[in-house]
């Protein structure tokens, strides 16, 4: 198994549309992936985009591939959206979940079109994945590592380490996940929002952690 930590740039006309969205608006910083489904005909997916509530419910709204948008919340220069775009062929997503590979959360999504995201399987398959995305857009390999990482414990928050074992518990991480991050907000005492906020923050230290210690070239 190995863990592998890349930046795709797809070129523009093949943007996901809230990718689009963030890279066309100056007043947006970058859009975080915490949560989204299975259904690729019809993907619902929550995204954490950084600028005001008025903006970003603007910018979305003006791209043709988002069938709607729906306001979780807005605090602190942060809006949280589950965004329902319209199904569309993703050919860089189907070659990071073939075969072994499973692409974890969070992903950003960068305002200079580039997405950096952490996939999981076997390295022939990583290899593989590669090699097609290579055909369809500009790939760096940032970090890549073997196994899993068991020294992140430590690095968490009490309260990021309360969340998460609490999503865990309630099976936030089966497949498929049979909960959803109102109901661990729920279970915790605390806002759907913060909830996302405190899964992003401590998966984005755990899948750090994994990558820390090995790089690997292009």
């Amino acid at each position: 198994m190995k863990r592998l930590h890349v930046r795709v740039t797809p070129p523009t006309e093949e943007l996901l549309p809230v990718h689009r969205a963030i890279s066309a608006t100056s007043e947006l910083g970058d859009a975080v992936l915490l949560s989204g489904g299975e259904d690729s005909d019809d993907p619902t997916e929550l995204f954490s985009i950084r600028g005001s509530r008025e903006t970003v419910l603007a910018a979305l709204g003006d791209q043709s591939g988002i069938r709607s948008v729906n306001l979780l919340s807005a605090e602190d220069g942060e809006t949280y959206v589950y965004v329902r775009e319209v199904g569309q062929e993703r050919t860089i997503a189907d070659a990071f979940t073939a075969d072994t590979l499973v692409v974890t959360l969070p992903i950003q999504f960068r305002t200079n079109g580039s997405v950096e995201l952490t996939v999981l399987g076997s390295g022939s398959d990583l290899q593989a994945a590669l090699g097609t995305v290579r055909e369809l857009a500009d790939v760096t390999v940032l970090k890549v590592r073997d196994g899993w990482s068991d020294q992140s414990r430590d690095s968490l928050t009490e309260r990021q380490r309360t969340v998460l074992h609490a999503a865990y518990e309630a099976g936030y991480y089966d497949y498929p996940r049979t909960t959803t991050q109102d109901k661990v907000a729920s279970a915790v005492a605390v806002t759907g929002s913060t909830v996302a906020e405190h899964l992003r923050n401590a998966e984005a230290t755990l899948v750090q952690q994994a990558l820390d210690t090995e790089s690997a070239s292009e």
